[in-house]
């Protein structure tokens, strides 16, 4: 996998509807939506009730010019450079302690800690750079990171990494299999920081950083808090993508020796991508294809990972597939019994309209086979629950729907064929019975009304019976 291949499988999403915006305000930005710029809030922004913010016109210059070259590839680092500064803020372990990072600060990172809510620019704390870290890029990319050293990066990258230990290693209250816990809680964030600083590679620190970030701009009531949060969110997220593509090209060579490493990464990214669903707009709804290709390209990874590492980290990867639940046999995921959804597949308006007979689209078999195969995997998920599958495993699951369903759906839903949409919806409506879990929040919900108003008036009839049984909508959404 290189930087062309990575490149050619970006989804674009909403570039296929709306010109670029040089002046939108920044969460339009990251949405890739085009803004219309009023202000103090734009249009979005007031829609969906968050924080509107707009870089000046100084702002945005002065960080322009003042980008060197050196400076816009810092995190890069295509040779022999130097990350010491942001790796020494993380603690290292001896053979002794390495069977607990946190085994010399007894109840330091305590799961029953609540996150701390605070101001990085209140008394006694650390003032943000004055030029915003996150700003439009000169080459007519989406963004450029220019995340500034000092005192204010190390307050908040220890910030992120204590919130990661005290409330994000184990998401769940009912804890997963003790290979998988040891695995999130201790083996992930110390590899992480033995990487960055063994061999200057930080793109696991990175999505537990944006991972952390996410999650405290979740619970976050301050309002500049969570602006700040966005950003570092985003920034990070940003950095781990770039050194992600820099390590799968220099590590496959060894792949047998860094196998984890690169699958955790992809599957932090993962899980990064299912918490991002949550803060998509709804209106107009955007597809949530970063989700979908991010899990695709973690399924390469563990594949490729799986044959090419050496036997020990071929079985810790191994166990991560099989769970539980045991997601290893794919085929048999997505050629289950589906019929209890094919009335989905069947255009709306019945088999004698013309419409009906206009619509030549399941003539295709492949297209067909892709449809089928979503149908077949969302059915797996319904039996899961009527077997009372816990709450972790079935979360496991909606991650795998990115991995498992073939690639070809998320083309379709890109294109918003209808019935890639009524598909997507029904697979989503299983999200809303997990609020209670941070990473997916109301995504469930918000997609299912997305789509329900971005289909059209004939197809949506398929969506009735998931929207009679939401609440009236909160405002803003």
């Amino acid at each position: 996998m290189n930087d062309s291949s990575t490149q050619e499988h970006k989804p674009r999403g909403p570039r296929l509807y709306h010109k670029k915006s040089r002046t939108g305000c920044t969460r339009c930005k990251q949405r890739r939506v085009k803004c219309d710029e009023t202000r103090p809030s734009c249009g979005s922004c007031s829609r969906h009730a968050v924080e509107c913010v707009y870089l000046t016109t100084s702002q945005a210059s002065s960080a322009a010019a003042g980008r060197s070259k050196s400076a816009t590839r810092h995190d890069s680092r295509p040779t022999g450079h130097s990350t010491a500064s942001s790796s020494r803020l993380v603690p290292t372990y001896d053979d002794a302690s390495r069977q607990s990072p946190v085994s010399n600060a007894p109840g330091l990172f305590s799961n029953d800690i609540k996150p701390v809510v605070y101001s990085p620019n209140g008394p006694g704390f650390y003032s943000s750079p004055s030029s915003s870290y996150v700003t439009p890029a000169d080459d007519g990319s989406d963004v450029e990171v220019n995340l500034p050293e000092g005192p204010w990066r190390r307050f908040w990258e220890l910030r992120l990494l204590y919130n990661y230990y005290a409330n994000m290693s184990q998401p769940f209250s009912i804890p997963q299999n003790q290979e998988i816990t040891y695995m999130w809680q201790h083996e992930i964030p110390e590899l992480a920081t033995r990487m960055a600083i063994q061999q200057n590679r930080s793109a696991l620190l990175y999505v537990i950083f944006a991972n952390s970030a996410l999650y405290l701009w979740k619970e976050s009531t301050d309002k500049q808090e969570r602006i700040e949060l966005m950003k570092l969110q985003q920034a990070y997220h940003v950095m781990c993508s770039r050194e992600q593509r820099r390590d799968i090209d220099d590590l496959l060579p060894r792949m047998s020796q860094n196998a984890l490493f690169i699958c955790f990464t992809s599957i932090r990214m993962l899980a990064h991508s299912i918490g991002l669903v949550q803060t998509m707009a709804v209106d107009p709804w955007e597809p949530p294809v970063q989700w979908l290709h991010m899990g695709r390209g973690a399924g390469e990874i563990l594949k490729m990972a799986g044959k090419l590492a050496d036997p020990e980290n071929a079985q810790r990867i191994a166990a991560f597939e099989k769970g539980p639940p045991d997601l290893s046999n794919s085929k048999e995921l997505i050629t289950s019994d589906h019929s209890s959804l094919d009335w989905l597949l069947e255009h709306p308006a019945g088999p004698g309209s013309n419409a009906a007979q206009e619509d030549h689209e399941l003539d295709d078999e492949n297209a067909r086979r892709v449809y089928e195969s979503a149908l077949s995997y969302t059915c797996t998920i319904h039996r899961a629950l009527a077997d009372g599958e816990r709450d972790y495993a079935v979360v496991r699951r909606f991650g795998g729907f990115a991995i498992y369903v073939p690639a070809e759906f998320t083309k379709f839903v890109e294109e918003r064929r209808p019935r890639a949409m009524v598909i997507l919806a029904h697979f989503m409506a299983l999200w809303i019975g997990f609020e209670h879990i941070w990473m997916i929040g109301r995504a469930g919900e918000l997609q299912v009304r997305g789509i329900y108003k971005a289909l059209p008036i004939e197809w949506s009839s398929k969506l009735d019976g998931l929207v009679a049984r939401f609440k009236p909508p909160d405002v803003g959404t």
